[in-house]
């Protein structure tokens, strides 16, 4: 699971080195400091999504969603091991 995670940071980091705008920049930064402290015990396991930010995603950002929670399922049932 963490080498999922660590991918999926890098990914995003890489995604946001371009962006100009210091709004999008301090919620992005905002955004992984609450989940790196939320991720530090399993308490994040049972959490739900807030639905005002789900509302608040794009198209895109839903799609990254969906991907990420289908990678965790694959390696949850164990297929992405070798």
């Amino acid at each position: 699971m963490r080498l999922l995670g660590d991918e999926y940071i890098k990914s995003e980091f890489r995604a946001h080195r371009s962006v100009d705008n210091p709004v999008h920049i301090i919620g992005f930064l905002t955004e992984w400091q609450m989940y790196a402290q939320r991720i530090e015990g399993n308490n994040w396991k049972d959490e739900k999504l807030d639905k005002a930010k789900i509302d608040k995603m794009s198209d895109q950002q839903i799609g990254q969603l969906y991907e990420l929670m289908q990678a965790i399922q694959k390696q949850d049932n164990g297929e992405g091991q070798e």
